[in-house]
């Protein structure tokens, strides 16, 4: 059963009772009879076993059980041993290993114990025997049972936790149900497992935020990500409205031409006496741009809103530039604009 890491008070087993229980004649027929009963239940009751799983569901299926010294259930030895050493330290804590008669593997080779300090196993059964994962290299529908022999291994080799096994499923089929999309994702030894599961919904009701992204850095790699918010740094236009203006240039016949801003500019376009567009616009700007030469601008609108009511045409109309003689082929006029390429003058 659970017993390191279950926030539950362990439960009486067999093997512990079994002196007290077994007949004495047996007992004084054969002095064995006891150390052999004992050692065939805790056999049957090892943790992760199957009377062991049978008899405390309740403990393994809590996910407070779930821990990071029993999800990462790994730790290194501290200094080589032999292929006969009954006592192995190790680099780190024996948290989330049981107290006694729990199973790990160094290598290739499988050892059980009889009891741990916070940094030992004691009492090390070597080459042993048991369940080495739940899922077989060539049948993954099925455990693997295996036979080890005893042998040495180097500082710093890995000692996995062969007893949560168990656990190491529960955590899987839970996460795949509470935390989709991470089912198949190793997240950082250091999650605080049962916490990350029962606070995985706000992980998906925040996605896409800066917090879904640290929570989701903190679970997989374990570290505080630094989040850059590149939109801050991409070049903007600006929000404001963009001015738009219809500008001619006119000559003054009478009057003030700086006193037209605010007035409505009006064209009347005429073909042989013919009115065919009448346009119409607000004056915005009067700029003077020589002697009796003004430039006036009609405002069209903000952005794509148009103001101007029709079209403003630049009528056919200038004056001669100097004498034209009798017979002459080319006059010279103040401005073109408004002509087309072959025109007839009166």
């Amino acid at each position: 059963m659970i017993e390191t890491y279950s926030p539950l008070s362990s439960r009486v087993k067999t093997y512990q009772l079994v002196g007290d229980q077994a007949p004495e004649f047996a007992l004084a027929e054969n002095p064995l009879f006891e150390d052999f009963l004992k050692q065939y239940y805790i056999s049957q009751e090892y943790q992760s076993g199957p009377v062991d799983l049978g008899e405390n569901i309740d403990k393994y299926i809590r996910i407070d059980n779930l821990t990071k010294d029993v999800i990462s259930g790994q730790v290194a030895t501290a200094s080589s041993i032999t292929n006969i050493d009954d006592i192995i330290t190790v680099d780190g804590t024996t948290k989330g290993f049981p107290q006694e008669w729990g199973l790990l593997k160094i290598g290739d080779e499988i050892v059980t114990y009889s009891g741990v300090t916070t940094n030992s196993f004691t009492g090390c059964v070597r080459g042993f025997c048991g369940i080495e994962t739940y899922h077989a290299l060539n049948d993954s529908d099925n455990i693997k049972w295996t036979q080890t022999t005893s042998s040495a291994h180097d500082s710093g080799s890995a000692v996995q936790n062969l007893s949560a096994l168990f656990l190491h499923e529960f955590y899987d089929k839970i996460k795949a149900q509470y935390s989709p999309g991470l089912e198949g994702v190793q997240l950082s030894p250091e999650l605080d497992v049962n916490n990350f599961i029962k606070e995985a919904r706000s992980l998906y009701e925040s996605k896409g935020t800066d917090e879904s992204f640290k929570i989701l850095f903190k679970a997989l790699f374990g570290l505080e990500p630094k989040i850059n918010d590149l939109e801050k740094y991409l070049i903007k236009p600006s929000y404001a409205n963009y001015l738009r203006r219809e500008s001619f240039a006119v000559q003054v016949i009478s009057g003030d031409a700086n006193k037209l801003i605010g007035q409505t500019l009006f064209q009347d376009n005429e073909v042989g006496n013919v009115l065919v567009n009448d346009a119409s616009g607000p004056i915005s700007e009067v700029v003077q741009i020589r002697d009796d030469y003004y430039r006036i601008s009609v405002f069209i609108g903000y952005d794509d809103r148009d103001l101007i009511q029709g079209t403003f045409v630049v009528p056919g109309r200038t004056q001669s530039v100097g004498n034209i003689g009798l017979g002459a082929t080319v006059i010279t006029v103040d401005s073109t604009v408004g002509f087309g390429q072959l025109v007839l003058l009166k």
